[in-house]
């Protein structure tokens, strides 16, 4: 298979962020896209799952709630399908981490291992690429990586990395703060849980990740909380 050679596809230049004040017309090209993309990348959830287990939950969840972000920012439903599955792509790259590497802690890594770690998303965007995915989409898994300060690894900042990749960055970082055990634990109280969840998100807007798509999950996650209130049970 093409996608298993790293060096098949060059990395792309950035693109200038899409704004939702010039949101797209829902079309045929972007569902069929996105249908495209479901296809192709669902064979490399499946070898990541296998790889690492538990990457495809963590994959679903995250494209779940980048959809959900980018509806509530503005974007089309088929442009918002397309993020979501651009999501569930965004680790992908791990596929060529190896998995004793995966299983450490931050904080034991060496330098090598770190290097590999940090590699994943160029990894990804290879994979992506490979697999016959387009380089519009390969290049959001690509700036995943991009941190909104800047200090990222090509030190790209704001506007300048595309709205869909802060999307699936904010809400990768989601998914990881409220599936922790600590924050889990914090309360059996589901609202709590996600109140401590969007209290950490913002300690990390405007450094990490960019404020407005956090306030853009925090609305999501605030109105899933209100009706989770008024369900049957209360939550």
């Amino acid at each position: 298979m093409s996608w298993d050679r790293r060096s098949d596809a060059p990395l792309p230049a950035p693109d200038a962020a899409a704004e939702p004040s010039r949101a797209r017309e829902a079309s045929t090209s972007e569902f069929g896209l996105s249908s495209l993309v479901r296809m192709r990348g669902a064979p490399l959830i499946e070898a990541l799952d296998r790889h690492l287990p538990g990457s495809r939950e963590h994959a679903e969840a995250s494209a779940s709630y980048a959809f959900a972000t980018a509806v509530e920012l503005g974007y089309d439903r088929s442009h918002s399908e397309l993020i979501r599955e651009a999501a569930k792509l965004h680790e992908v790259g791990k596929l060529y981490v190896p998995a004793y590497v995966l299983g450490k802690e931050p904080a034991s890594l060496s330098d090598a291992e770190r290097a590999q770690l940090d590699g994943q998303y160029e990894a990804g965007y290879r994979v992506a690429h490979g697999a016959g995915i387009a380089g519009g989409v390969c290049g959001w898994i690509l700036r995943a990586r991009e941190r909104f300060d800047g200090r990222g690894a090509e030190e790209l900042a704001a506007d300048a990395i595309p709205v869909e990749s802060r999307i699936i960055r904010a809400t990768c970082a989601a998914d990881r703060i409220l599936a922790s055990p600590s924050t889990a634990s914090a309360s059996a109280d589901l609202a709590d849980r996600r109140r401590n969840a969007t209290d950490e998100l913002r300690g990390q807007a405007g450094h990490e990740l960019d404020p407005r798509m956090v306030e853009a999950f925090a609305a999501v996650l605030s109105r899933a909380t209100v009706t989770a209130a008024g369900a049957p049970g209360g939550q």
